[in-house]
C-alpha cells in the first residue's frame, strides 16, 4: 500500500499543529509517518506506519485533543476549501490559549460547486459549514477563520444577486466576524478539504 505524498505531508503538518502539543513521545510516535514523506519514491506502507498512524488518529478523536464544547467560551469556525471538497474545524480556546477543536467535517464537491471560482467556493465552505454547525454558534458571536482573504469582500458585497445574495441572507441570522489566516498557518482545514473524494 502506497500514500499520496502530498496527503501524507499535510497530515503530518496537521498532527504537529494539534498534537505535538499534547501528546507525550509525539516524535516518536508521528516518526514512520514522517519518514515516509523524506523521500521522493515510493516508500511502502509498513505496520509500524500503520500503528503511527492510528495512534495519532485516536489521539485527533479523544481527549485532550478533541474537547467537549464549552457554551460558555466562544467559537472559532475555521474553514477551506479546494477543487476535491470542503473541510471545517470548530473550536475554542482553553484557559492557556490552546486552540482545541470540538468537531470536525469534511465533504466531497457535488459536480456543479467544482466549477466555482475560488472566492465563491470558499464562500460555499462557510456556508455549508454554518449551517453544519448552527446549534453551536447560532445566537453566540463567533469567529470564522478562512485562508482567502476576498472572501470578507465578497460578504460585503453592495447589491448582491444570486446564490451570494442566498448566502448573505443565511449569514445575516448569525454574529461572527471574519479573519485571514495564510494558508500555511491554515493547514488544519485544508487537510479536510483535500481529502480526496
Amino acid at each position: 500500500m502506497y500514500i499520496l505524498l502530498t496527503n501524507m505531508n499535510i497530515f503530518n503538518i496537521w498532527n504537529k499543529y494539534f498534537n505535538a502539543r499534547f501528546i507525550k513521545n509525539f516524535a516518536a510516535i508521528a516518526r514512520p509517518l514522517h519518514d515516509q514523506t523524506k523521500t521522493t519514491k515510493k516508500v511502502p506502507w509498513t505496520n509500524k506506519t500503520t500503528e503511527s498512524f492510528e495512534s495519532l488518529k485516536r489521539a485527533l478523536t479523544t481527549t485532550p485533543i478533541l474537547s467537549r464544547p464549552d457554551f460558555n467560551k466562544p467559537f472559532i469556525l475555521i474553514t477551506d476549501a479546494s477543487k476535491l471538497g470542503l473541510g471545517a474545524i470548530l473550536t475554542q480556546l482553553d484557559d492557556n490559549g490552546y486552540e482545541h477543536p470540538v468537531i470536525y467535517a469534511s465533504r466531497g464537491l457535488k459536480s456543479t460547486e467544482s466549477n466555482y471560482a475560488p472566492t465563491k467556493l470558499e464562500c460555499l465552505a462557510v456556508i455549508w459549514a454554518v449551517k453544519l454547525f448552527r446549534p453551536y454558534v447560532l445566537g453566540k458571536k463567533f469567529t470564522i477563520i478562512t485562508d482567502h482573504s476576498a472572501l470578507n469582500g465578497l460578504l460585503k458585497t453592495p447589491n448582491p444577486t444570486g446564490i451570494i445574495a442566498r448566502w448573505i441572507t443565511i449569514l445575516s441570522e448569525y454574529e461572527f466576524e471574519i479573519k485571514y489566516r495564510p494558508g500555511r498557518v491554515n493547514e488544519s482545514a485544508d487537510f479536510l478539504s483535500r481529502l480526496g473524494y
